[in-house]
């Protein structure tokens, strides 16, 4: 039985992370990668696939209740999620605190009953197609798969845990340095030593500006995939909305850098074609 629910644990993810994908790309008009692993998988719709597995099937003669329980099951299941990731890495990944009716920001009415109403599309259209094809499988099969399956998950949430605890570590140590820079600006400028706390500014902005850069560059994926992402702690809040900044500039830049090579392209074109 674990075999068989970890396949549909894998399933589940990936359909998931499909829905995420359209929902999140089809409005901004460009591709959103979404979730905190790497892979196209979203594991917490993988354990919202087991709770139909699990707890909705026994209820399918009553699709009312079904729709209920998958509103409250899976709106536990996202609170906790966020709850939990936000003790591990200090932020918020998704917030809708702008979203009405919703509990900290961690859920929201509009999600909680798509989630309902995905609940109802898993139990009586996707589950039943999907265990059909999973019964189907030569049960000497089932369990190599099983494995496979675990390693790939175990890896990547390996690689992404350490990706975002060196995002957390990298944020840790900006807030240090700059309360440190701001104390030392702050003791010169009582010393009346305005130039050298000027100069120290200067040279603090410039090495600030490194680090955002470097943080947009290899951070960047966390912040695009998440894009509400938030924190409750100030300094951390206004680091990622720096980074937000920086992501969305240096997108800007690489669209007008293609648009100024095709320009460039197109006029040496030209020109050749004149030339003959």
């Amino acid at each position: 039985m674990i075999d068989y629910l970890a396949i549909y644990f894998f399933v589940y993810s990936f359909i998931g992370y499909i829905c995420e994908v359209l929902y999140c790309s089809i409005p901004q008009k460009r591709f959103v990668n979404r979730g905190f692993l790497y892979g196209p998988w979203l594991p917490i719709y993988g354990f919202g696939g087991l709770i139909v597995v699990i707890f909705l099937d026994p209820l399918s003669s009553y699709p009312i209740a079904v729709f209920i329980f998958a509103f409250l099951l899976t709106s536990v299941l996202e609170y906790f999620t966020s709850w939990l990731l936000e003790k591990l890495f200090s932020v918020k990944l998704w917030d809708y605190s702008r979203m009405k009716v919703n509990i900290n920001g961690r859920v929201c009415l509009l999600n909680s009953s798509l989630f309902g109403i995905m609940g109802l599309a898993a139990e009586y259209i996707v589950q039943p197609f999907m265990s059909r094809i999973v019964h189907d499988i030569p049960s000497a099969c089932i369990h190599s798969i099983s494995i496979l399956i675990a390693v790939l998950l175990s890896v990547d949430a390996t690689l992404s845990i350490i990706k975002m605890k060196a995002f957390k570590e990298e944020l840790r140590r900006v807030r240090i340095y700059r309360k440190a820079m701001e104390a030392r600006i702050a003791e010169l400028l009582s010393q009346n030593s305005r130039e050298r706390a000027d100069e120290l500014r200067t040279r603090f902005e410039h090495e600030m500006d490194m680090v955002r850069g470097r943080l947009a560059i290899s951070m960047g994926r966390i912040v695009r995939a998440n894009p509400s992402i938030t924190s409750r702690s100030n300094e951390i809040r206004y680091q990622l909305g720096i980074l937000s900044e920086w992501a969305k500039k240096r997108k800007e830049l690489k669209a007008r850098f293609k648009e100024e090579m095709k320009a460039l392209d197109d006029e040496n074109m030209a020109k050749l074609r004149g030339n003959r």
